[in-house]
């Protein structure tokens, strides 16, 4: 019994050194009381640890059970957390596709009407060409060169 009161006692003298090293090249000042405090619980666990296996004698074996029971209830938990999860994932997927298909629907619907109303332009464009008659020449193409002018008329 005092062989495991002395060998907490060295893990924890060890646990305070390393800790004090820890705290000597912390990253910044202002995380120093919230390392502390960390170190304090750590080596408050450390010491109780002994002490409690000291008075609760043989009941080991049922704090090691409740603590199964415990983990098994947390994993249960976390098994349906991640189903919900999964769940509310498929909803949120399914209506984020909806949305997509209604906006596309809309551009589609937009772009419909814009032709419709570009054709109508189009038509009255057509039908006032119609009633003008313009005649359009055709523009001789036009040759740049280097010379002279009685060399370019020669060609």
């Amino acid at each position: 019994m005092l062989n495991s009161f002395f060998q907490a006692i060295c893990r924890v003298g060890i646990f305070m050194i390393c800790a004090q090293a820890l705290l000597h090249f912390r990253a910044q000042e202002t995380y120093e009381k919230y390392l502390k405090m960390l170190v304090s619980i750590m080596i408050l666990i450390q010491l109780f640890i002994p002490v409690g296996v000291f008075f609760m004698g043989g009941k080991g074996d049922e704090t090691a059970e409740a603590l199964r029971q415990f983990k098994q209830d947390m994993e249960a938990g976390i098994q349906a957390a991640e189903e919900t999860a999964a769940v509310a994932d498929a909803i949120l997927e399914q209506m984020t596709l909806e949305e997509v298909r209604s906006r596309m629907e809309e551009q589609a619907a937009e772009q419909a009407e814009e032709q419709t109303e570009e054709q109508e332009d189009h038509g009255t464009m057509t039908q006032n060409s119609g009633r003008e008659n313009i005649e359009v020449e055709p523009i001789e193409p036009v040759s740049i060169g280097t010379g002279s002018p009685e060399t370019q008329e020669g060609r």
